[in-house]
């Protein structure tokens, strides 16, 4: 309780020395008052807006909030004994007025402003401060109980009031004050006075679903507000709701009782180039039912690390539905001297199905398949093939046939050049020289050699020849004899030369003179003229030794020496 001492100051002025004594007692009266609801108070000094809420607060609960006009009536009977000026709990923030004990906006039906206010000092000069605090006017003779703004820093008389509700006033609600009373505002789901009594629920309209089961938990009292029942399942079955069932404040159930349903997995289907087979012994697509995948020849399961789904009480399969993708191949490379062209795109090119096809540049021939297929069991169905350069096989003649290559043989490329030659005595048959095509062949027939042939030799008259070959080839030699009546004129051995020319001449065989005859018969008989014949023998002995140092034959000739024969018919003859 607040007493008053000395002069109050009230609408600018002092109350006079006979006043005192009756000031005294009447602040004693005057500075609390009690109603049902609440208690008001008000101070005995002056103090600044802010000092007199610091003030209120600290003695009482808050200022005085004014809500409607029959407390502004209740305080003008409670103050009846003085005139005066007192702060209320309105202020002005951020440009606006506010109650500060809720810190809500003022409300235009719940203004008591005066004529003309607020005006910010505005009607009577300003004093330089601003007018963001609210005076009420108490016993005035005009507008009583009207608000006016005022500087919060000037002094006034503070206006407190004391709150009637306790803290067990209302047990499940809030405390209102009124003027003359209190009443309690029951929380939802509550009632009473007090607020202490609780909303129930039917708990017959709580029960276990079929493959399931429900436990409650009681915060109020059995299947009373706010009770909760939360429902399960079997695995492999699924609630028809996912929240509890909750008894709400109007004595009803948030739901009805859900029911257990299996649970549903993804449909799958069947993938493309592939098989699914499925086993559903509680129903298609659901709990524990399985689906085993495979795939068309050719083709692979991928996207999943196996090959048989199962559905699971999550409601989802163990894994990813697979797909039948294409086996691949070993990648080809790009031939050395050639090109490899293969169908599909880049991703798919080496994949089951797939060809490829292979050529060579200019110059190169292929070696192996010219096209490959990649098969089902990831390989190609024949070994990559190679390029490999263009070379014709190396010129093979017959005997005394000499090459000479622009390129050593063991490199016999295309457009190669060979010539051919013959040894002596041999001719050439067929093209000198020979080009290495595009294809790998010689553009003509390698030539061969051919022994060089002579003529045909022909006996001489009254003589014949004899060759050490059948056919008169190089080197091949022929003897000539002649009679028993003839001596043989010329070469007696002729050879078919490299030129295809035989040596010497043509030899004859020429009958014997009648002379010789004669010197035979002389000796034998011992005629006369020794003498005359004994010059012919000697002539011809001479002219037989001459013949026989020219007719030499060599070594490997068949034909038998005649010098002895000569030289013996000679020595009878001498």
């Amino acid at each position: 309780m607040e007493f008053s001492f000395g002069f109050i100051q009230t609408s600018g002025h002092k109350c006079s020395a006979s006043w005192i004594r009756l000031l005294f007692f009447c602040s004693m009266l005057s500075t609390w008052t009690s109603v049902q609801g609440w208690s008001y108070f008000h101070s005995s000094t002056f103090m600044t807006w802010e000092e007199a809420r610091t003030w209120c607060r600290d003695h009482y609960t808050d200022m005085v909030a004014i809500q409607n006009q029959e407390e502004i009536e209740h305080l003008k009977s409670w103050l009846n004994f003085t005139t005066g000026y007192y702060w209320i709990g309105i202020r002005k923030l951020n440009d606006t007025w506010t109650w500060v004990g809720t810190n809500k906006a003022l409300t235009p039906e719940a203004t008591n402003w005066a004529k003309g206010e607020p005006n910010n000092g505005k009607a009577r000069g300003s004093s330089g401060n601003s007018e963001d605090c609210v005076e009420m006017y108490i016993k005035r003779d005009k507008e009583e109980g009207k608000w006016n703004d005022e500087s919060c820093l000037k002094k006034k008389t503070a206006l407190c009031y004391s709150a009637a509700c306790k803290s067990d006033s209302c047990q499940y609600g809030e405390c209102v004050e009124t003027i003359n009373s209190h009443e309690c505002a029951c929380n939802p789901g509550f009632y009473g006075d007090k607020c202490d009594q609780v909303v129930t629920c039917n708990k017959d309209e709580v029960r276990a679903p079929d493959n399931g089961k429900v436990t409650c938990t009681h915060k109020y009292g059995d299947f009373a507000f706010d009770s909760s029942c939360q429902y399960s399942c079997k695995e492999g079955f699924q609630l028809s709701m996912a929240g509890p069932q909750r008894c709400t404040a109007t004595g009803s159930w948030s739901e009805q009782p859900p029911t257990c349903q299996l649970v549903q997995c993804p449909t799958l289907t069947r993938p493309s180039r592939g098989s699914m087979k499925c086993n559903d012994p509680l129903g298609s697509s659901s709990y524990r039912s399985t689906c085993a995948f495979a795939c068309n020849e050719g083709y692979v399961l991928d996207g999943s690390p196996s090959n048989t789904l199962q559905c699971e009480s999550s409601g989802s399969w163990n894994a990813s539905q697979p797909s039948c993708v294409a086996v691949q191949c070993p990648a080809i490379q790009d031939l050395g001297n050639g090109i490899v062209s293969c169908e599909g795109d880049a991703d798919e090119r080496f994949s089951y199905g797939k060809t490829c096809s292979f050529s060579c540049a200019p110059g190169y021939k292929l070696v192996g398949p010219n096209r490959v297929s990649c098969t089902s069991a990831a390989e190609w169905s024949e070994k990559t093939p190679h390029c490999e350069a263009i070379t014709c096989k190396t010129p093979e003649g017959g005997a005394h046939l000499f090459t000479d290559c622009s390129e050593p043989l063991s490199k016999l490329l295309i457009n190669s050049t060979c010539s051919f030659t013959c040894e002596p005595g041999f001719e050439l048959q067929g093209v000198q020289t020979v080009k290495c095509s595009d294809d790998g062949r010689w553009s003509e027939d390698i030539p061969s050699c051919k022994a060089v042939r002579c003529l045909v030799l022909e006996d001489p008259e009254s003589g014949s020849v004899n060759c050490s070959n059948a056919e008169p080839l190089f080197n091949t030699q022929c003897t000539f004899t002649c009679g028993e009546d003839s001596i043989l004129k010329g070469d007696k051995i002729r050879t078919c030369d490299h030129h295809g020319n035989w040596t010497g001449d043509q030899p004859t065989c020429e009958a014997v003179s009648p002379s010789a005859t004669v010197v035979a018969s002389s000796v034998a008989a011992g005629g006369a003229a020794v003498t005359s014949g004994l010059a012919l023998a000697l002539w011809l002995l001479k002219r037989l030794r001459k013949k026989a140092s020219k007719f030499e034959l060599d070594s490997n000739s068949n034909i038998d020496t005649p010098t002895a024969v000569y030289k013996s018919s000679i020595d009878s003859l001498i």
